[in-house]
């Protein structure tokens, strides 16, 4: 074995799943005790929000090893996430891992994610955040079922995976012959988890701010959320927001009293809303699907069909009464038409963030924005998605927000845990607001650009 995973992964072993899975269990240790890392970063389970998976493992694995399997059908092609943020110090081809990739988490923490379905949708250097989309589940390299290989390595040698805080149980493999690590021991008996990885961000009061105002930061009622996504409809503002995997609409008509959809179990971290001919439409990434609901169907939340993408990056856009949605899937931006049957189609932008990403719709051109290296860049549909760099620089890939207001352009962006706002028409000219946040929306109403921000 040579390259970065023979001078990473320094053990493999060839044995029988308790899941009938054959795996050569690969993993990053080493002899002695471990050394004085870091505290445990609050790692979450690999895998979407809500779900329950299969904890196990078997005689011969190795010691602390962990092969994860969806409790709700086929685990083949089924989102991958990041335990917590970090550093990507490999992704790519190992003999025994197959496709995989590991994180660097600071203070001596470590991950590894294995047997990948395809090429991970990260590379080296990369740096990721808590819930961020590495790859899909597969059964590459060896192994003869798809499942996922995971491990938790503290200063070079593996140790207990927590998640959320709490012990996995998955121990010893009962052998006294896998090594250099030894838990003595039976094998340890496989448990079913539920994941709370549902992404970085926390549920923080939800602000407005309008431009009318100086940019006043006013708290919209006692809403909060970790995601917003807004529109005008009807001369009302209406705000979504997102609460641990919940979608709620609040109306500025009904004093914002906060109302649950019915809408459950979606990312945290991606949420998009559009009107067509006076029906509200939104859009969820749930399990790496984008699903739609709409007012015309009590929100029952349809799966689109659309897969593998971003559970952090969604965007969507009324184009000449046709519904389009944007996703990014591993740094490429995708494009999706309800009159194409929702056929997703890389637009030939690549290379961005997976957790920024921005539509508006102008003068008959689509227009998107993405993040690139803490770079902005602009694309639209009569250049041939020819992504440009606007000038702006300096800011969050996590965030971003655009309108169309009096036929300029305008992006928000966040700089330093502040709100900046440039228009096409000074120059792309980045000017802090005043507005704190980490996440942004934006729309426009009678004349007045409204900004809401947790």
């Amino acid at each position: 074995m040579t390259g970065p995973l023979a001078r990473v992964l320094t053990s493999a072993r060839l044995a029988l799943a308790a899941v009938g899975v054959a795996v050569l269990a690969v993993g990053a240790v080493a002899a002695g005790p471990a050394q004085a890392a870091g505290p445990r970063p609050n790692f979450q389970m690999p895998v979407p929000c809500g779900e329950t998976w299969r904890l196990a493992t078997y005689y011969g694995h190795d010691d602390y090893d962990i092969d994860l399997t969806f409790t709700g059908g086929a685990s083949n092609g089924r989102p991958i996430l990041a335990s917590y943020g970090g550093t990507v110090t490999f992704a790519g081809w190992g003999s025994g891992g197959g496709w995989h990739v590991i994180i660097e988490h600071g203070g001596g923490w470590r991950t590894l994610y294995l047997h990948m379905i395809e090429t991970p949708m990260v590379a080296a250097g990369q740096w990721v955040s808590t819930g961020q989309q590495l790859g899909r589940v597969g059964s590459t390299g060896n192994s003869t079922g798809p499942h996922l290989h995971y491990e938790q390595v503290r200063d070079g040698v593996k140790t207990e995976s927590y998640f959320d805080g709490v012990p996995s149980g998955i121990t010893s493999d009962g052998s006294p012959s896998t090594g250099p690590l030894y838990v003595s021991g039976p094998t340890s008996p496989a448990r079913n988890m539920t994941s709370r990885n549902c992404g970085q961000a926390a549920n923080r009061q939800v602000y407005e701010s309008g431009s009318h105002s100086g940019w006043q930061m006013l708290p919209v009622n006692s809403i909060t959320g970790s995601v917003t996504a807004s529109m005008v409809m009807g001369g009302n503002k209406l705000l979504y927001t997102v609460n641990d995997g919940r979608v709620y609409e609040a109306s500025s008509d009904t004093g914002w009293r906060n109302l649950w959809t019915g809408i459950s179990g979606v990312s945290n971290n991606a949420l998009a809303v559009i009107n067509v001919d006076g029906v509200k439409y939104i859009y969820t990434v749930v399990g790496g699907w984008v699903h739609e609901a709409s007012s015309a169907n009590g929100w029952k939340n349809l799966n689109t069909g659309i897969s593998g993408v971003s559970s952090n990056a969604l965007a969507a856009v009324n184009h000449n009464g046709v519904k389009i949605i944007y996703t990014v899937v591993g740094g490429l931006v995708h494009e999706a038409a309800s009159n194409n049957g929702w056929r997703n189609l890389w637009t030939g932008i690549s290379g961005v963030s997976n957790n920024a990403l921005a539509v508006i719709s102008m003068d008959g051109v689509k227009y998107i924005y993405t993040v690139v290296g803490g770079w902005v860049h602009e694309a639209n549909s009569i250049n041939g998605w020819r992504n440009l760099n606007s000038g702006i620089s300096g800011v969050s890939s996590d965030a971003l927000a655009a309108i169309s207001f009096n036929g300029v352009k305008i992006i928000y962006t966040v700089a330093g845990g502040m709100v900046h706002e440039a228009a096409s028409n000074n120059g792309w000219r980045n000017l802090n607001s005043g507005v704190r946040g980490t996440t942004v929306s934006a729309t426009s109403i009678s004349g007045v650009k409204v900004l809401y921000t947790v």
